[in-house]
């Protein structure tokens, strides 16, 4: 059974989800409009993407995205369920293999923050959902859960520490709450499975710079 710890003194904005030509915005309760954390980071492998659209073609591509996706969300409802202590019925046996394969790592999870937590930043002007906070190995940590077709080298996965970090510092904005470890875990196909824990710090500035960009483009 893992322990969910929550402060009934924190009070979470109210966010919804919203697409406006094409692009994920958020909006609060009091109308401010956030950016989507995840299109904003991955706009630094926007021109890879679309050489690589440009190669596969259209429809090919459109599959992939497809395919990853919903078996990405499933294995996200699967995690979901198994950090809350719920059954999982997921009959997928990809969504099972890819669980199966990162569960090693979900047991160093402890006292739960939040699962599938909606957060923002006024500073940033981004908004987005943050997979797990918690305690990751003992570190209170922001988790972020991945699948992968195979092995991944850390440099083409940026993206991924630039995300949490801005999890991060939406949580600190938040609650006056510093979370210094982000962590990503990726179940690849090819049965690998990874683990990085970083330091958030380590990756604010580029942030930071990356969101600039995006909001002059």
């Amino acid at each position: 059974m893992f322990e969910h710890i929550v402060n009934p003194q924190i009070v979470l904005p109210t966010l919804k989800r919203k697409n406006e030509n094409g692009h994920r915005v958020y909006y609060d309760q009091d109308g401010n409009r956030y950016h989507s954390t995840t299109t904003v980071v991955g706009s630094i492998d926007e021109k890879g993407l679309n050489e690589w659209k440009a190669r596969v073609g259209e429809d090919v591509a459109k599959y992939v995205s497809i395919r990853a996706t919903t078996l990405g969300t499933k294995m996200h409802n699967m995690i979901e369920n198994y950090l809350g202590n719920e059954k999982n019925t997921e009959t997928s046996i990809f969504a099972k293999a890819h669980f199966n394969n990162i569960k090693p790592l979900l047991d160093k999870i402890q006292h739960i923050n939040g699962l599938e937590t909606k957060i923002c930043s006024k500073e940033l002007g981004l908004a987005g959902t943050a997979d797990c906070i918690a305690e990751y190995d003992g570190v209170h940590s922001i988790i972020d859960f991945k699948t992968s077709s195979k092995l991944k080298k850390e440099e083409w996965i940026k993206k991924y520490f630039l995300q949490t970090t801005a999890y991060s510092l939406m949580w600190e904005e938040l609650t006056s709450t510093k979370i210094d470890q982000i962590v990503i875990l990726i179940s690849g196909e090819d049965g690998s499975r990874e683990e990085y824990i970083r330091q958030r710090d380590d990756y604010v500035d580029e942030l930071k710079e990356v969101v600039a960009n995006y909001k002059e483009q």
